[in-house]
């Protein structure tokens, strides 16, 4: 009986350890602040009051999730209209210190210093968020694609392949990440690797015209030769802005 009572401690001890472990795993990972802005300066900015959680796990976290976006990034921040429960961005960065990869978020912080780049700022800089959230998240290819979209807009061309190469490493067939990668690529005037990148987007059945038209300008579409790329794993279901 004595054995019984001990096994029985020891099964209820283990499964409350497992659990405590869990937990902590989804709860209470750290996120501090990482790198550098581009002015060369260490990235700081506040602590996190709540959370920190992964938006890449959202679908486990819906109360936390609903909790953070019904008082701060509403539809109305998010469309960069006006705050909810403080100011526009105090709002935005209350979410994102919650949800350091917030995929929504951060592309609404991106929009509003490009839109707005002469009104007020946050003190850290756009970059620093990217870069905690990918720190904190590293295995999210779509915080890296959306960094690689900002940096891409910033004229930051090099730093951009970088964080596509990145993004595609995590999730090679993934569309979005293509065909914005090909934007890039027509930019830097690479045609031919700007091709290749929509040819995977396009056989992904990649909704938007705007990549396949800029190719046909350079007389660089349609390919000669399409390679059939038929994987359908890892896509990217967030409405983020792409070009």
């Amino acid at each position: 009986m004595h054995i019984f009572n001990r096994s029985l401690s020891l099964l209820i001890l283990v499964t409350f350890i497992c659990l405590f472990f869990t937990s902590t795993s989804i709860f209470a990972k750290n996120s501090p602040w990482v790198g550098q802005a581009f002015n060369g300066a260490q990235c700081q900015g506040k602590g996190t009051g709540y959370g920190p959680f992964d938006y890449t796990i959202r679908n486990q976290l819906l109360d936390k999730l609903a909790l953070v976006e019904k008082h701060h990034f509403s539809p109305n921040v998010e469309a960069l209209i006006k705050g909810e429960s403080g100011s526009l961005l105090s709002d935005i960065d209350y979410t994102l210190r919650a949800w350091p990869n917030h995929h929504r978020a951060l592309n609404s912080l991106s929009r509003y210093n490009l839109l707005f780049p002469k009104k007020p700022k946050l003190k850290t800089p756009v970059e620093c968020y990217f870069q905690r959230a990918i720190n904190f998240s590293p295995k999210d290819a779509t915080t890296s694609m959306l960094y690689a979209i900002h940096l891409h807009k910033t004229k930051r061309y090099k730093t951009a392949q970088k964080l596509y190469a990145q993004a595609i490493k995590l999730s090679p067939n993934n569309p979005v990440i293509r065909y914005n990668y090909g934007l890039l690529l027509f930019d830097l005037k690479k045609y031919a690797l700007a091709q290749k990148q929509a040819v995977i987007a396009y056989n992904e059945n990649f909704p938007l015209n705007g990549l396949k038209n800029k190719l046909k300008r350079v007389k660089h579409w349609p390919p000669k030769k399409l390679n059939n790329v038929n994987s359908n794993e890892n896509k990217i279901t967030d409405p983020v802005v792409k070009q």
